[in-house]
């Protein structure tokens, strides 16, 4: 699991300093306030560690020049930017940091500066810096990123030809995904008590506990020249069964989340934008409980163990999780909350939450100043009803 990173000269970004990563993580700000470079900076270091990051040069073609350019602070050739990247390594029972420093060389190339490490608060020698990196790369090598903007739903979906590694950025392979998980016997529990169900069941439970619908089948659909596949939802109990297309489109729209959060493999860190979109306050509430229910799930008799990272807007969403919290439903610890105000450069600051769900360090208009509307609009009626009636009158 990723415990921490740090961002130095990119975009926005002159120094984050160390941003804490839970089992879940919700990303808060204003628009443009740097937490989609986040996601950025750890889909790069991906890349990068997919190359032999201890020899300078291997980066020109990971990271070309005007990528570069594109994400430095300022676009400015001179600067170099440095990631930081924690992560707990199961295998030796310590928590694992790589810094990377990259810029331009003198040709104007990509190139690594300097590479450091360290393991259980250690400084790693030179002579143990590839091992680390092997680490790194296996705990950055499992992420998945789901975008705000998922496809629309169609009436009939292709089968697919090999299981996809993923939903897509999309969300575009959620019914594929889906099916295949469900055709391989995949079978998940929310807990480690609860009975296990094949995928497709437990994904049709997690949007009716969303109260977005009351079923949802999958099924083969033999016409139009070939097999696809069709979703067909109901939307309340005793009610018909009609086509995802049909069926509004907030359901279509968090199905690939939901399918999403179950569907990665085990020990992935999935970063999610903005799953909200398009459910209106209950569900978003309730979406709270389908995060809790991802990073708890189990499958194979063992702890999935699946990191989740929203970037998300929704005050709904957080008041479901400091209520779990205090219902001892999930540690304090499992989550990490953080806050970016829109500064420039940008920063962010960790709101701690504490077993009793309560933020102890609440910062100011978070989500708007909900007093000084309920002043403002009171002024405004008590003005209305001192002025005369329209039309004259006693």
């Amino acid at each position: 699991m990723l415990t921490s990173i740090r961002l130095r000269n990119l975009k926005a970004w002159e120094d984050s300093g160390d941003i804490a990563l839970a089992p879940l993580t919700l990303l808060y700000g204003a628009n443009g306030a740097g937490k989609s470079s986040i996601a950025q900076a750890l889909q790069a270091l991906r890349s990068v560690l997919a190359t032999d990051v201890t020899r300078p040069d291997a980066v020109a073609d990971a990271v070309p020049a005007a990528q570069f350019l594109d994400v430095v602070r300022d676009h400015d050739p001179r600067r170099r930017i440095g990631i930081d990247l924690g992560w707990r390594d199961a295998a030796h029972d310590a928590t694992q940091r790589l810094s990377l420093t990259l810029g331009l060389d003198d040709q104007g190339r990509s190139r690594v500066f300097a590479v450091d490490g360290q393991s259980g608060g250690t400084a790693t020698p030179a002579t143990r810096l590839p091992g680390l990196v092997t680490s790194a790369r296996d705990a950055i090598g499992r992420f998945s990123h789901l975008g705000p903007l998922r496809a629309r739903p169609r009436r009939r979906y292709p089968m697919p030809q090999q299981p996809p590694g993923d939903v897509g950025s999309r969300g575009q392979l959620a019914i594929a995904a889906m099916a295949a998980a469900d055709a391989a016997g995949r079978r998940l529990a929310a807990r480690a008590d609860a009975a296990p169900q094949g995928f497709i069941r437990f994904i049709a439970e997690r949007l009716s506990r969303l109260g977005l619908i009351d079923d949802l089948t999958l099924a083969t659909d033999h016409r139009a020249g070939g097999d696809g596949l069709v979703v067909r939802v109901t939307g309340r109990a005793g009610g018909p069964a009609v086509s995802l297309a049909d069926a509004g489109f907030g359901v279509s729209q968090i199905l690939p989340a939901a399918v999403a959060a179950f569907h990665v493999p085990a020990d992935t860190t999935l970063w999610m934008e903005q799953p909200e979109l398009h459910l209106h306050a209950a569900a978003q509430t309730a979406l709270g409980d389908l995060m809790v229910d991802a990073v708890s799930a189990w499958e194979n008799g063992r702890p999935r163990a699946v990191q989740i990272i929203l970037e998300t807007h929704s005050e709904a969403l957080l008041n479901r999780l400091q209520r779990r919290i205090a219902e001892g439903m999930l540690a304090a610890d499992q989550l990490a909350v953080h806050w970016c105000p829109g500064t420039v450069p940008a920063t962010i600051e960790r709101l701690h939450v504490d077993e009793a769900g309560e933020i102890l360090n609440w910062p100011d208009d978070v989500f708007g100043d909900e007093m000084a509307e309920l002043t403002a609009r009171a002024m405004a009626a008590a003005r209305r009803r001192a002025q005369p009636p329209k039309g004259g009158g006693a």
